[in-house]
């Protein structure tokens, strides 16, 4: 049982009505009093709560302490497997990078070599259409040539025609 405050009920009556209060009045007083002393902490329970509070508060900073190491620790297992992916994230860019620039120096192989067989084959088809043209030119100079001379004889007899008959006319006439 806890000790209580030590209140003297018959010394606050006493001085209660040697102020001129009635002695009913007094003792109920003094009664509400001691009940209500029967509620108030003395010192020792204040030392009792105190070292409750202590203990309760070291209880909770030690769980604290061992929380906050295990959220650290969570968080270093944490920061250990995010380094981990994105090394390995790096890693594969890395090599995906690489890959698309082999890929890209491949395609720009192929057509650098498309390129250069687009140019040889456009050569080769200028150069047939310029013997074409050449051939062309020559057959053209050589049947013009022919028409000419197919026109000169046929001029040629046409004339001599022409200048026989103009002599027959002239000895016709």
């Amino acid at each position: 049982m806890e000790p209580q405050i030590a209140f003297d009920t018959h010394a606050f009556v006493k001085r209660l009505t040697g102020a001129g209060m009635p002695e009913n009045q007094a003792e109920i007083i003094a009664w509400g009093q001691a009940r209500r002393n029967e509620h108030l902490a003395t010192q020792p329970d204040l030392k009792a709560l105190e070292l409750t509070l202590k203990n309760d508060l070291e209880k909770f900073r030690a769980e604290l302490k061992h929380d906050l190491e295990k959220v650290r620790a969570e968080l270093e297992t944490v920061k250990a497997e995010l380094k981990n992916d994105i090394e390995t994230v790096k890693a594969e860019l890395k090599n995906d990078i690489e890959q698309v620039r082999a890929e890209l120096e491949t395609a720009k192989a192929e057509l650098k070599n498309d390129l250069e067989r687009v140019q040889a084959e456009l050569k080769n088809d200028i150069e047939k259409v310029q013997a074409n043209l050449e051939a062309t030119k020559t057959e053209l100079k050589r049947d013009i040539h022919e028409m000419e001379h197919k026109l000169t004889i046929k001029l040629g007899a046409f004339l001599a025609i022409s200048v026989t008959i103009l002599a027959a006319l002239i000895k016709f006439f």
